[in-house]
């Protein structure tokens, strides 16, 4: 007998309570309590945004919009979502959410087999990094079966960050090459720096990466013919024919982009396996337009491959580098904009926060946390090498175009941090020499930055979420400036210490002698270079 599970009524989804308590929501309950939840959660952190996106295309779908800001600002200022439209519309659809459906399985194709169909929950379920059993999200026993509420939470993510590399190719997949099909690249969240804004509870987090359509249309999105997976003819094992090849239609095709093709296999009480094939390739050169939740860096290397003017791809995360370091890419006032040619492009929804924030739909104090997710990937993007789980909590403002002396402050804090750093490592690796190191110079330095930042990282989050709209810029940077300096004169004092007697003696002659109280000097005139602010502020500026 085929069992039941489905998504609109049957609790799958994790959520975080106002009260930190965790629990499991259907759809309905989701979006109808919303501002009851703090956050969607899950067995790993990405399944958070493939969820939010499927939680915004149903209310998108469910109140066809909203169609402008007035509508926008009316949802928000309500302080919940249209949890009527929502039930309706999720009851119109609800064969379509039935996970084990005959015909049209959520995000599955119903008959869909190989010729040699290996059906085990091994490739299914992520680990991070691949293989590496540390980091296995459960035991080997646990990989035998899956409830069907986690099941689904892994589908979702199976089509969003999905392994790229070599499958069993569906029967009835014209791109069968000897029961093969060949890579094209990993789920639809695989490629991006994955970025979204979050309020204060769930309901808001909705809201805030809700974008009406005139703002969408204004932007370039793709709206006509826009429609979600489960409002359209279910799926084959063959690709989708588009045109241009790759393209979606819109934000509700986006985020409901099936990958892959799936089917989960079943012993009536679990979920023991899973058939995954190669879905539809999407295309992610030069939308900016279509994607808005990453953002975007200039590729001369496709220019010239291409032969094309300019080409534009999603800005990635890099795991080796803090996520608040590379903030200046998201803020709108600091970009020129892709018609002119700029090395990089803000997300579209770093924009839409701008926007709201310039009209007035957001109150003119309010602040948002900006959360940056993704998954990291290795060799021909067919293993998980790292994961990123961040956020940054800061004032709307900062996105606003109107407001670039914000986002300019906001940027060159982070400059301030890397000359403050880079002179902190100057240091470490002089008293290396100075003690007589060779081979340990270049990892002292190494190993000075990576702390520096560590403690800059943890100063910039607060300095940032105290930024308001209406702060003095100038005050703002030089209290910044004098904090930095006072963090880094303090790890400096404490590499001068540990350098030991070696160092103080030094090494070499003339111009190419080093000792501790040389390297010391050098450090001073770099970070009073770098950092000329921290020097002029009154005293007690580096407690604010």
């Amino acid at each position: 007998m085929t069992p039941r599970f489905n998504l609109v009524n049957d609790p799958w989804i994790a959520v975080r309570r106002l009260d930190g308590s965790p629990q499991t929501v259907s759809l309905t309950d989701c979006i109808g309590s919303a501002a009851n939840y703090s956050s969607v959660t899950g067995d790993l952190p990405t399944q958070a945004l493939p969820i939010l996106r499927l939680l915004l295309v149903i209310v998108h779908a469910a109140t066809d919009g909203p169609a402008d800001g007035d509508e926008w600002r009316r949802m928000w200022e309500s302080k919940r979502l249209p949890a009527d439209h929502v039930t309706g519309y999720l009851a119109t659809h609800a064969d379509r959410f039935e996970l084990f459906h005959p015909e049209t399985p959520f995000y599955q194709v119903a008959d869909l087999t190989t010729k040699k169909t290996e059906t085990g929950l091994n490739a299914f379920i992520a680990d991070v990094p691949t293989g590496n059993p540390k980091y296995a999200t459960r035991a080997a026993e646990g990989l035998e079966r899956i409830s069907f509420a986690e099941a689904a939470r892994w589908l979702v993510h199976c089509q969003a960050f999905d392994l790229s590399g070599i499958k069993g190719a569906a029967d009835g997949d014209p791109r069968a090459r000897g029961g093969k099909s060949y890579p094209i690249g990993p789920g639809s969240l695989g490629r991006l720096g994955g970025v979204y804004a979050e309020g204060d509870n769930l309901a808001e987090t909705i809201l805030l990466n809700l974008m009406p359509l005139d703002f969408l249309e204004t932007a370039g999105t793709p709206i006509d013919g826009d429609l979600p997976a489960w409002e359209r003819d279910p799926h084959g094992p063959a690709p989708e024919h588009r045109e241009p090849e790759g393209a979606p239609n819109g934000l509700l095709d986006l985020y409901t982009w099936q990958s892959r093709r799936l089917r989960l296999t079943t012993d009536g009480q679990s979920v023991t396996g899973a058939v995954i094939c190669q879905g539809d390739r999407l295309e992610l050169r030069d939308q900016w337009a279509a994607e808005p939740m990453t953002a975007w860096r200039r590729s001369e290397n496709q220019e010239k491959l291409l032969k094309l003017e300019r080409v534009y791809l999603p800005r990635r995360h890099d795991p080796d580098r803090a996520f608040w370091r590379g903030i200046a890419a998201s803020l709108p006032a600091l970009s020129a904009g892709t018609a002119a040619g700029a090395r990089w492009a803000p997300p579209l929804i770093a924009r839409w926060i701008g926007h709201a924030h310039a009209t007035g739909l957001l109150e003119r104090d309010r602040k948002v946390h900006y959360h940056a997710v993704g998954l990291a990937y290795g060799t021909q993007e067919a293993v998980v090498t790292d994961l990123v789980d961040d956020r940054l909590t800061m004032a709307a403002a900062v996105f606003d175009a109107a407001r670039p002396e914000l986002a300019t402050t906001v940027a060159d804090a982070v400059a301030d941090a890397d000359k403050a750093v880079r002179a902190l490592a100057a240091l470490a690796r002089d008293l290396a020499r100075a003690a007589g190191g060779r081979d340990g110079v270049e990892g002292a330095g190494t190993a000075a930055a990576s702390a520096g930042y560590a403690a800059l990282g943890a100063r910039y989050r607060t300095w940032l979420a105290l930024l308001d709209a209406d702060a003095d810029t100038d005050a703002t940077r030089a209290a910044w400036q004098a904090a930095v300096w006072a963090e880094v004169r303090d790890a400096a004092a404490r590499l001068v210490r540990s350098a030991g007697e070696a160092a103080w003696k030094g090494r070499g002659t003339g111009a190419d002698r080093v000792n501790s109280a040389i390297a010391e000097n050098r450090f001073r005139r770099n970070v009073f270079k770098g950092l000329p602010r921290a020097f002029a502020t009154p005293i007690g500026a580096t407690d604010r």
